[in-house]
């Protein structure tokens, strides 16, 4: 079933704050307003639903020999992503902070049910 828009604006401002709530955890992640925390939640959705599955594709092989541990490089991958389209207002000091970040996210998208496909 498709989502209503205002299911989708209210994702994306649960996206945003759980953002803001990685950036309150970790004060070396820079994010400039709330405004920006919500870019960044339609920007990796938007990743997640084109790039990601291209990624995940090319890099089977390699996620299968980790027993799926490659996984974790990919959604780290896509938020560096996400940092460089976003630069001057979004910030990550380093690579293994992403990771961490993007496992926290992916996290919090789970228990607040963000990007559910069937309701």
């Amino acid at each position: 079933m498709r989502k209503s828009i205002f299911r989708l604006v209210l994702e994306f401002l649960l996206g945003g704050a759980v953002i803001m709530l990685t950036t309150y955890l970790f004060p070396e992640v820079y994010v400039k307003n709330f405004g920006v925390a919500c870019l960044i939640a339609i920007v990796l959705a938007l990743l997640n639903t084109f790039i990601k599955p291209l990624l995940t594709f090319i890099a089977f092989p390699i996620t299968l020999l980790t027993l799926g541990l490659f996984q974790l490089i990919i959604n780290g991958f896509v938020l560096e992503i996400a940092e460089m389209i976003l630069a001057p207002d979004f910030y990550i000091p380093s690579f293994g902070l992403t990771i961490i970040i993007s496992v926290i996210i992916s996290i919090l998208y789970s228990l607040l049910g963000i990007g559910k496909i069937n309701e």
